[in-house]
Order: C-alpha cells, then structure tokens, then sequence
C-alpha cells in the first residue's frame, strides 16, 4: 500500500484550496492500492498550530500593508533566496521544522504534496534525512515563482506560461511541470441564470451589482473602496464578502440599513458556494489575491483590481489584466466609483472582458492533472 499525502496549511486560503481540490482529483483517480492522508499536521500538535497562528498573523499582515508586505519580501532574499531560506529554517524556526518533520516520520507517505514553502521545506528535510525514496511535489498556488520554493524538490508545478518561464530560473526543466489553473470552485454546476442567483441571495433584479472583497481576511481596501462607493447616486447593489473577518462582517450588518435608499449591501462571510455570488455579480473589486481574481474570470465576471500588496500578487494583476484581459486595474477609490458609474450607465463596457473569460476552459482543472502525474510518479 503506496501512501499519498496532501499537506494543509493556512497562510490565506489559497493554499488550502488548491490543495484539497488535488486530493479531489487523487481521491476520484487512485486505485485500492493507494491510501489517500490529507492532513493539516499543524493541528497534530500545540506548538505547530501556534506556528501557523504566526503564518495567518503575517499573511493578514501582508494583506493589508504593502510596505510591511514588500519588507517581508525583501528579507527572504538579504543572503540570497535559498541561503536565506535555509538560514533561517535553520535557526530561528528550527524547532518548527523538526516538530513538522517528526509528524512526516510518523506518517511515513512515499508521496508528499504540498502548496506551501515551510511545508515544502520541511518535506524536504524529511525525504533527505529519512527516507530518499519519498517524493516531494510542490504546487505552487501563485501566479508567480517566489525564491523560497526549495530547489531540491523532486518537481515543482505551476499553473501559468510567466511563472513556468520564471521557475526556469530555480529548477531545471525535469523538476518543472505546467498545469492547468487550479479552482476549488465548480463554474459548470452553477447551471442557472443570473436572475436565479440574485433571487436567490436577496439581490435586487435589475440593478448593476458590484462583489467587493479582500481575500480570507478581510484587510486591504474593501471598507475604504466600499465607503466610496456608497456616495453615489446611482443605483447600485454591493455584495460585501468579508471572509473570516467577523468583526467587519458585523459592522457592515449594522451599516446596511442605514444606507441610501439607491444602494443595497448585501454583507457574507466566509461561504462555499462563492461561485453563485460571483455570477450573480456585474463586476468584482478586489485586491490581487490569485485564486479570487481566477474564481472571477471563470465566472465570466470581470475584475477590477484595486491593489497589490507584493511581487505574488503583482503577477497575478499582470497575469489576468494584461495577458489574459478579465479586467481593469484602477487603485484610486474615487476613479474606481466613476467607473461603477459608467458601467452602470453603459454595460457594454465589460462586454470586453466577458468575451475574453469565456476563452477560458471551465470545463477543464489542473486539479486532474496534477492527479494523473503524481499517481504515474508513485508507479
């Protein structure tokens, strides 16, 4: 019996999505002969859940303050990324790493998968220390290559042509393979019309409806850009999706009825079926969180990106904005109410960007393949 395991992390949740949607496609391909482990191994222990309580902290961190997130960039890379990288994995996290590397040993897995760079490094780590025969396989969630990826990785997979041609530069092209995007959503089971959805989740029918969101947190730009939009006098109905952030999510509850009579908030937490809300959608406002902005674009809802924190999400701007056309970059908040308005105005205006998401294959999941290479690497 071969031991396939899918490491779970949260550092955003992105790196948990796309994890669990390759454990899907593992799960639907394998054969009796291979066990399935799809584990958070921070949760095995005190110490480890507080290690990631320390990742969420940078992450929200990061999200919502670009300096503090360009900070966090530049030092991973003061000596070099990889040297950096071993550095201080080595040391100040060393005791991180080795409860991490022991929670490997007792699953001894012949396969890891992992979304995430600690858990990259500690895979790493454990196949070099314990068992060689163990295959280390990263996925990486990002539109781009960040230099805290370990190169001694046995492949390292991304989801883009840019990214591909930047991992060039770390990993040799036998450790490298490109998929399809990766999307824990399902556009094919969201059958219905937009009119259905908004029925559905109290939208009002024939008015421009805006989704504004900031990723799992919460923290970049959505009550700054929502505050804005409010002052016009159009009709206009946003749908304020705030994650985990409860706190936000019960400031806006309050907030909704105390509104204009032209302008509906529509407030939602964290929620799973993300996909209906976006095609009920007219235009999506957000920051460049990777799996947020192609979530959107497989909708068919066109983005407008109000803000990059990092290098990461750069990329990710880049990526659907300037090669793939889903949208607008537009970071000043008043600039980006005018827009609304003239969109409310003229709804040919996205008709664009619209025609440039259906090129996108719904009907296709990196997901699966990534599933197929890794059972064909345990062989």
């Amino acid at each position: 019996m071969k031991k396939i395991l899918v490491t779970l992390v949260e550092a955003g949740m992105g790196h948990i999505v796309t994890a669990t949607a390759i454990a899907n496609s593992i799960q639907k391909q394998k054969g009796e002969d291979v066990e399935l482990i799809v584990k958070n191994l921070f949760h095995e222990s005190e110490p480890l859940k507080k290690y990631e309580d320390f990742l969420i902290s940078e992450t929200k961190k990061a999200s919502g303050d670009a300096l503090h997130s360009r900070a966090q960039l530049f030092s991973m890379h003061l000596l070099g990324a990889q040297n950096t990288l071993k550095l201080v994995h080595s040391t100040i996290y060393r005791k991180a790493v080795n409860r991490y590397v022991e929670q490997l040993r007792r699953i001894q897995p012949d396969v890891i998968i992992d979304t995430h760079y600690f858990t990259t490094y500690c895979s790493v780590k454990y196949r070099d220390k314990y068992n060689p025969d163990c295959k280390v396989i990263t996925y990486n969630p990002d539109n781009n290559v960040h230099g805290w990826w370990h190169r001694k990785v046995d492949y390292h997979i991304v989801n883009n042509e840019l990214a591909y041609a930047q991992a060039l530069k770390t990993f040799s092209p036998e450790q490298l393979k490109q998929v399809y995007f990766i999307s824990h959503i399902k556009p094919n089971e969201a059958t219905e019309s937009r009119e259905f959805y908004r029925e559905k989740y109290g939208m009002p029918q024939d008015v421009f409806t805006v989704k504004i969101a900031d990723g799992a947190y919460g923290r970049a730009k959505l009550k700054s850009f929502l505050k804005e939009l409010i002052k016009t006098d159009k009709p206009l109905t946003i749908v304020a999706v705030v994650g985990k952030n409860e706190a936000l999510y019960n400031k806006l509850v309050q907030m909704k009825d105390t509104l204009p009579t032209n302008i509906t908030l529509i407030p939602f937490g964290f929620m799973k079926n993300i996909y209906e809300v976006f095609k009920a959608c007219d235009l999506f406002i957000t920051k460049a969180g990777p799996n947020a902005v192609l979530d959107s674009a497989l909708m068919g809802t066109p983005v407008l990106i109000n803000y990059w924190a990092n290098s990461i999400e750069r990329s990710t701007k880049d990526l659907f904005v300037k090669n793939l056309g889903c949208g607008v970059v537009i970071k000043n908040k008043k600039d980006a109410r005018k827009y609304v308005e003239k969109c409310i105005d003229d709804r040919t205006i996205l008709d664009k960007y619209i025609d440039n998401e259906k090129k996108l294959d719904r009907n296709k999941n990196g997901a699966d393949e990534v599933a197929t290479f890794v059972l064909q690497k345990l062989n």
